[in-house]
């Protein structure tokens, strides 16, 4: 029958019923079982991590760390995603809501720097159609998170490279929780988080019901909102050294400051004109429809830093319903609900129109030449320009000529830049289990997700209007408002409706990036704006059976086994406004991407004990999976594994296997889009460096970020590897001590990394390599600078990791409360990658190249509990790390300059008072000590690495909960 057992009981926490996974509690505690007398309960055999043979001990040969309920409160997050990348096996800079620049709202995970689509995400051990965005789990419906830190392509299939996060939902719960929480900053304006939830469930003989709902709206923040100064402006690593004072005031020795530069789209306008040179706009003009006063370019540039979020905006609505019953004492039925609803966005600095957005195509007769040449930019009779010519004129005694403006630049401070997102996702899963005889079980399961994403960019500018508005214009009817045409000889040409774009008119910003002086009119911004709408759609359907048993008694108890069958289709249609696709907006472009992808797997496992005599046991396990996909064929993989306890106390553990993932629908059919991703052009050397061979003239950077086309590729094939783990838990008791040591040597290799070859890598292999290949993915513009990179994804690289994770805990039960402490350290040994093969291996450990790898992270937890009260300290570090420097300075000897970043501490205080066992008030201050984030050089988001370090220095949340049951 399906009642619990005392042993089921015990262990409930890390049950999940079924073909699905189940942690080993060894990494928090060793569990006691009691021995069966005639009236208790029959011992159970349940799942355990990375196998669906039913087994009646918890222990296994995979590392596994969990993660309970009382943890995540303590954090204070309501982000799961935020708090498990905080731990030590978590590597890398995955999106989260303070990722601006690149976010989507989603929060990622990135276990051991593998990248998150080598990490699966499980609800129950079923997989999620969202694929690992953890704004779709409320933090209100978990009880625990087991990761397995270990390749489990055997078992899970695809994805399960680097291992797997499995959330474990409150199955069981009894009565009614309300939970509310807010939390604030010290020293950041906004940034703050409330949240209200609820649950509410039952349990009764035939089963249980649990329902629960949960709101958490997040605030933005600015750049200017922080009190770091470096977040306040473009700092740049220039000369070496200015990074110990990187907001002191610049005089180009390592004494002063680092080298602020920002955009060379500025408000005031840069005009490159035909021949005659470059200018801005010097004295804005006051009124609208007039122009500034010209001045030539003086190398200013723009402060784009303060106007960019720092933390993104969410508002989001998550709903979960489960419920078991016992159909017969032998079947019994479960089904479970999740849906989610989130709107949330991204702010940039605004628009910086340039060369490559849309422009007045004209043609121009150069009187010097006698030619008629064609150009891009603004034409030479615009109304504006004409003024402003003349107005030139006349102040400076000159005689500049009306030509036209080519590549105009300005940045357009009247708009915002912004992105939102509106997401809608359900999931439901129904499944059936049971028994039949004494040593077979059964299950078969459906699994279904919906998820829509209606995309918003808001504050580009639409192609063919920016057309007329750049083009022709005059003011033919007199009345001091010019109109577009055609042709300014012609009226008859007029452009109806069309209102001409004043780039002459300058603008002026203040120290906080808002706009102080505009003369673009409403008017002008209301013609060429246009809002674009991306519709993504992500279908996702499994299903499958498993039946595991019994067969024949071994030395060390009875073999174990176990067959199963799964289908998985996926579905995407990435809908990209059309104005995006035929490149008739300003912004980034791209082509949409449809495409479906079909997996049908089959699956065994053995577990077979060889030896007990009653101390010491040895078991091992096999397990093999085929899968078959519908676009590249299939692949095989295998687990080995070995358990030996040598006595009660010290165990013994190691899995050795193959690992795979599939490249996902985005991966072979992605249309391709912009990025802007840093870059160093090779063709502009450092002062005293030679031009490199493969360059035919110095070229011109003008901006840190470049134009890269990056999209799918169909020809891809899955990546292979292999996982290797050896462990020992030594878990002894001394009086009313408990304790628990647990150390893991992990290594995964992967072969055939599918990923793109990079820009910067591009680029050196073309002009620094003379690699023909590489030179055909750079286009460049005629003053040799670079217009775009073509970055497609491509079977090159080969991925190394490898390190050693430690866990102790220890608790004691004493006269003057209860005491715990417990450590997870992860030391990295190896994260190493060839992009392409030939080419030298990168050492990632240590580093900063645009993802955080850090070669020790390790959390801390000490409590004191003592009756309703509870005090716990919480201690994050994170070791230093080397990055390069945006302007790849070297050192006297020739050798990369890299920038030292220091190591992080964070400490936090969490104190709890519970009164009568209904009410509970907890308040947390963060970061203590008030620990600023690093500066980094090539830190895409803010010059830092939000996904890695604390944004906003001490920090603190409230929490009441009240409990009924």
């Amino acid at each position: 029958m399906f009642t619990n057992s005392k042993l089921t009981k015990s262990v409930r926490l890390a049950l999940l019923v079924g073909g699905a996974s189940v942690a080993t509690l060894a990494s928090n505690a060793v569990v006691a079982q009691e021995t069966p007398n005639a009236d208790s309960d029959v011992v159970e055999k349940i799942s355990v991590t990375g196998s669906r043979i039913k087994r009646t001990d918890i222990e296994s040969a995979s590392p596994v760390t969990i993660l309970d309920r009382a943890a995540l409160e303590l954090s204070g997050l309501t982000d799961i995603g935020d708090f498990l990348q905080s731990i030590p096996s978590m590597s890398g800079s995955p999106i989260g809501t303070t990722t601006n620049n690149g976010g989507n709202g989603s929060v990622q995970i990135d276990l051991r720097g593998l990248g998150t689509a080598r990490t699966l995400t499980l609800v129950n051990g079923k997989r999620t159609v969202d694929g690992g965005d953890f704004q779709t789990i409320p933090s209100t419906m978990i009880e625990q998170v087991e990761i397995l830190k270990d390749g489990a392509s055997a078992v899970y299939g695809a994805d399960a490279v680097a291992g797997v996060v499995n959330i474990v939902t409150r199955k069981d719960f009894n009565g009614v929780e309300i939970t509310a929480q807010t939390s604030d900053w010290n020293d950041t304006e906004g940034a703050g988080q409330d949240s209200l939830s609820l649950i509410v469930g039952k349990t009764f003989a035939e089963g249980n019901f649990v329902f629960g709902a949960e709101r958490v709206e997040q605030e933005e923040a600015f750049q200017s909102d922080t009190p770091w100064d470096f977040m306040q402006n473009s700092f740049y690593i220039y000369p070496a050294g200015c990074e110990n004072q990187v907001a002191a005031p610049y005089d180009g020795t390592p004494q002063g400051g680092c080298y602020p530069i920002g955009s060379s789209r500025i408000p005031e306008s840069r005009l490159s004109f035909y021949s005659q040179g470059l200018f801005l706009i010097g004295t804005p003009a006051t009124q609208p429809n007039e122009v500034g006063l010209m001045v030539p370019h003086d190398g200013r540039t723009y402060n784009y830093a303060p106007v960019n979020y720092m933390q993104t905006p969410y508002e989001r609505t998550n709903v979960f319903a489960e419920a078991n019953f016992d159909l017969t004492d032998n079947i019994r039925f479960s089904a479970e609900f999740r849906g989610n609803q989130r709107t949330s966005a991204q702010q940039l600095a605004p628009l910086p129109f340039t060369g490559g957005d849309p422009m007045y195509d004209g043609f121009y007769d150069d009187p010097a030449t006698g030619e008629t040449v064609a150009f891009t930019g603004i034409s030479q009779d615009n109304y504006y320009l004409r003024r402003a010519v003349d107005a030139y004129n006349a102040a400076n005694g000159t005689s500049l000529v009306y030509e036209p403006v080519v590549n105009p630049r300005r940045r357009m401070i009247e708009t915002n830049r912004r992105f939102e997102q509106t997401i809608t996702q359900y999931q439901w899963t129904a499944a059936l289990e049971g028994e039949f005889g004494d040593d077979y079980s059964w299950d078969v399961y459906f699994n279904q997700g919906h998820r829509s994403n209606s995309s918003q960019d808001f504050g580009q500018f639409s192609g063919s209007r920016l057309f007329n508005a750049l083009g022709p214009s005059a003011d033919l009817d007199g009345d001091g408002v010019p109109e577009c045409y055609a042709d300014v000889n012609n009226p008859g040409t007029l452009i109806v409706g069309c209102v001409p774009l004043n780039m002459f008119g300058g603008g002026a910003v203040d120290a906080a990036g808002n706009p102080t002086v505009t003369t673009l009119t409403q008017e002008m911004i209301d013609y060429v704006s246009l809002d674009t709408v991306d519709s993504i759609v992500q279908n996702q359907r499994t299903y499958g059976a498993n039946i595991s048993g019994f067969a024949l008694e071994l030395p060390g108890g009875e073999l174990g086994w176990s067959l199963g069958y799964s289908y998985w289709r996926q579905d995407l249609a990435n809908i990209l406004d059309s104005a995006k696709t035929i490149g008739a907006v300003t912004g980034n472009v791209g082509a949409s991407t449809t495409g479906e992808l079909i997996n049908n797997a089959i699956f065994g496992e053995l577990y077979a004990p060889i030896f007990d005599n009653g101390e010491q046991k040895v078991a091992l396990k096999a397990g093999v999976r085929y899968d078959d996909w519908d676009a590249f064929g299939s692949d095989t993989t295998y687990q080995l594994g070995l358990e030996v306890s040598v006595f009660d106390d010290l165990k013994l553990r190691s899995t050795v296997g193959t690992v795979f993932r599939a490249p996902t629908i985005t991966d072979l059919f992605g249309g391709q889009v912009d990025s802007f991703p840093t870059y160093n052009d090779p063709c502009v050397p450092n002062a005293g460096e030679a031009l490199p061979p493969g360059c035919a003239q110095v070229g011109i950077q003008t901006d840190s970020q470049v134009l890269a086309r990056v999209g799918g590729n169909p020809e891809l094939k899955p990546e292979t590897g292999d996982s290797v783990t050896v462990g020992v838990v030594y878990s002894p008791e001394f009086g009313d001590h408990n304790f628990t040591f647990i150390a893991d040597y992990w290594s995964i290799e992967l072969e055939e990394g599918i990923s793109s070859l990079g820009v910067q890598f591009t680029l050196n292999q073309c002009y620094v390599e003379q690699v023909d290949a590489a030179c055909s993915l750079i286009t460049r513009n005629n003053d040799y600078s670079i217009n775009n990179i073509l970055d497609a994804q491509l079977n090159v690289s080969e991925e190394t990791a490898a390190g050693i994770d430690t866990e102790f805990r220890w608790n004691y039960a004493s006269d003057i409360g209860d005491l715990r402490a417990s450590l997870l350290w992860t030391h990295v040994l190896e994260r190493e990658q060839v992009q392409f093969a030939g080419n030298p291996v990168d050492d990632f450990v240590g580093r900063f190249n645009g993802s955080a790898f850090a070669e020790d992270k390790a959390n801390i937890s000490l409590q004191w509990t003592k009756g309703d009260f509870s005090v716990s300290y919480l201690g994050e570090y994170i070791s230093g790390l080397e990055g390069g420097t945006g302007f790849g300075l070297n050192n006297a000897d020739g050798t990369p300059y890299l920038q030292q970043i220091d190591a992080q501490y964070y400490s936090d205080i969490v104190g709890t008072y519970t009164y009568d066992d209904t009410l509970t008030f907890t308040m947390g201050i963060t970061n203590i000590t008030d620990e600023a984030p690093p500066f980094i050089d090539v830190g895409f988001n803010g010059k830092t690495d939000p996904s890695t370090y604390r944004m906003f220095g001490t920090g603190y949340y409230l929490r009441l909960k009240y409990t009924y049951e």
